[in-house]
């Protein structure tokens, strides 16, 4: 675990140079790219097809400039697919103050892999239509990753897009609800984008999870992008890494 923020500094720094050079992020193109080949898919995202055509020529041609742009493009296309709540799950978002459609980028999924093992149980909380924990099952594959989305509509994306990569469904649990009232009894790292607005009204949701995560009586990693649950922490986690929008910590 000592090497670990070195490796996390050396991902940063290769992303400043160029993101098509970092090992893992090939991975993540075949991975895409196999998603926006599929019918189904681009028939719930139509503009993955652009994208896709744009980051083939892009390699093609040798045009890293072009390639960086056409893939950030594609996964942010891809990433949003399958948007939709219902009424009930909207008035539920509204009064958690929540936020949706937001990807991060590629550095928090490849700095996430430098700490999965096959024997890893991840959750994503707050997963869209769990894009990212697939991804991380193509970079690293592991034991099993539990989604949580409010929207059934972006969990019947990411059953698609589970189909479409071929991930057996006993790596991946879809479980629709509110992610601060989840079992995360058996999981080793969680994933975290800021689910909702940092406020008074949300701080209770906020020491609620941190309560959750203090109960896990085995090691576990946290990866929080935006992060606002590490202040409540209590006692707090080991940093492995923080530049001010990624942090990653430890536990036991």
């Amino acid at each position: 675990m000592d090497a670990l923020p070195d490796r996390f500094t050396a991902i940063r720094a290769a992303l400043q140079s160029t993101i098509c050079t970092v090992q893992g992020v090939k991975t993540i193109e075949e991975a895409l790219l196999t998603l926006a080949r599929h019918p189904e898919v681009l028939r719930l995202a139509p503009e993955a097809e652009t994208w896709r055509d744009h980051l083939t020529a892009a390699r093609d041609q040798g045009d890293m400039e072009e390639q960086e742009y056409a893939l950030l493009e594609l996964y942010r296309t891809l990433h949003t697919a399958g948007a939709g709540y219902t009424e009930d799950e909207k008035q539920q978002l509204e009064e958690q103050k929540g936020l949706h459609g937001l990807s991060g980028g590629l550095m928090p999924l490849l700095m996430a892999k430098e700490l999965i093992t096959p024997e890893t149980r991840m959750a994503d909380l707050g997963a869209g239509n769990g894009l990212q924990g697939l991804l991380l099952h193509c970079l690293a594959p592991h034991r099993h990753t539990l989604q949580v989305e409010l929207s059934r509509g972006h969990l019947d994306a990411g059953r698609l897009f589970q189909r479409a990569l071929g991930i057996p469904d006993h790596r991946i649990t879809w479980l629709h609800g509110d992610l601060f009232a989840a079992d995360l009894s058996l999981v080793s790292l969680v994933y975290l984008y800021r689910p909702v607005r940092p406020s008074a009204a949300t701080l209770p949701l906020y020491r609620k999870l941190a309560a959750t995560l203090k109960d896990i009586g085995h090691p576990i990693h946290l990866v929080s992008v935006a992060d606002c649950l590490t202040p409540h922490l209590d006692p707090p986690m080991q940093s492995l890494y923080d530049d001010g929008f990624l942090t990653i910590s430890a536990a036991g």
